[in-house]
């Protein structure tokens, strides 16, 4: 059997912006873990400390992380593909108008790849159907429109959301209720997106939004993670709120100096996508919130090889 030419497996793993891959696993873990750990737990509160973690087979994560994985590079290489017009006049260098793959090919590839990570989702680790299609229509719905509406970055943030409401139901046997801890979280992390979006949109000009709003947005996560850690006396996983508040301050001034660190300054921030993530299972198991860091560097040596955004 023939392999694919290096040039042509290049500009896939390009269109599927695999540096990011480690945010999708780490916000796969966080919505599950705190999915059922804080079950029949008013809004805004903690489970119990020294709860007992639940478990799920090393075969069931597998398929989770997958069908997961799929959807994020589907949704990836899609982007591409609506957008090849726009990409012929000013990004001559990406997949399709470089002529490394042809138009009917990404398209081709995005919908196999949602297909198929939506199957094993849906099949292999039984996500509640409702939350996967309004995943997928989410997905969809930013691609065809992201060109012409402003609050598109809103349906950005809404993908990572949904995909946190999605593998919160995983698991055969569980019922597809979503905790108030799930729902607060992944709204923070919506917010998170929608202002990384917001200042992305200036990668291609070099200028940044005039107004301050969505740098306020990106501290979202910050301020949600410092609030549970006080109220809710989990100081151990105080000082990932504040590797996580510093890092996106870094990468604010990173941003601030206009032209290419607009791009380094959005690179890092996804990369942060997996502290905040570490930060939030920290507050119901600080051992495994700190375990989750190794996914930041992760990102950032993916990233030296294949491009974030």
């Amino acid at each position: 059997m023939s392999s694919l030419p290096p040039n042509r497996l290049q500009a896939i793993l390009t269109l599927g912006r695999i540096s990011n891959l480690p945010t999708i696993w780490t916000n796969c873990i966080a919505a599950w873990l705190l999915n059922r750990m804080g079950r029949e737990i008013p809004v805004f509160e903690l489970p119990p400390a020294g709860k007992s973690l639940p478990s799920l087979a090393w075969s069931e994560w597998g398929w989770i992380l997958l069908g997961a994985s799929l959807l994020y590079v589907a949704g990836t290489t899609l982007n591409d593909a609506f957008d090849e017009e726009f990409d012929r006049e000013h990004n001559p260098e990406r997949p399709i108008p470089s002529g490394a793959l042809k138009g009917w090919e990404t398209w081709a590839i995005g919908i196999v790849q949602m297909l198929t990570g939506a199957a094993i989702l849906l099949i292999q680790s039984g996500v509640n159907w409702l939350f996967l299609v309004m995943l997928c229509g989410t997905i969809l719905a930013y691609n065809a429109v992201h060109k012409k509406w402003g609050g598109s970055v809103f349906l950005m943030g809404g993908c990572r959301l949904f995909l946190w409401w999605t593998v919160a139901t995983a698991g055969m046997g569980f019922d597809h209720s979503l905790s108030p801890l799930v729902v607060v979280w992944s709204v923070g992390l919506l917010v998170y997106i929608a202002g990384i979006t917001f200042v992305a949109r200036g990668e291609a000009t070099g200028s940044l939004p005039a107004l301050p709003w969505p740098y306020l947005l990106l501290f979202a996560p910050a301020f949600l993670g410092l609030f549970f850690c006080l109220y809710g006396t989990r100081f151990l996983a105080l000082p990932l709120a504040a590797i996580l508040a510093i890092g996106i301050f870094h990468g604010l001034r990173t941003a601030k100096g206009g032209g290419p660190g607009i791009g380094r300054g959005v690179a890092f921030w996804l990369a942060l996508i997996t502290v905040g993530d570490a930060l939030a299972v920290a507050l119901v198991s600080p051992a495994w919130g700190w375990a989750l860091l190794f996914a930041f560097p992760l990102c950032l040596m993916i990233q030296k090889k294949y491009a974030a955004t």
